[in-house]
């Protein structure tokens, strides 16, 4: 079973993605901030992380940043999920890893 990490601060947001992924036989761990995603990240190991922009202790960009530089982590494939509508948010991510 392919386990996936939600790092989102929005409880809403992780409940719906969570049963939505359950349900579909996904391993699903969740994290409320940045710094327990991290930790969480390279305990775990998931199969895939789903990051959040917009974190109330860091920024989402240098949470990708982090796990990417962690030998533990930096093959993780990460999907960015936010609402930021700001300019080159998408380049900017290529570029976090």
């Amino acid at each position: 079973m392919a386990k996936i990490l939600i790092i989102e601060d929005e409880p809403d947001q992780v409940k719906m993605v969570k049963l939505r992924l359950e349900a579909n036989n996904y391993s699903v761990s969740a994290s409320g901030n940045a710094q327990e995603g991290i930790n969480l990240a390279r305990e775990e190991r998931p199969d895939l992380i789903l990051l959040d922009m917009l974190l109330p202790d860091m920024d989402g960009l240098d949470v990708a940043k982090e796990l990417k530089k962690d030998e533990r982590t930096k093959d993780i494939p990460i999907i960015v999920v936010t609402a930021m509508g700001t300019p080159n948010i998408e380049e900017a991510c290529i570029q976090a890893g």
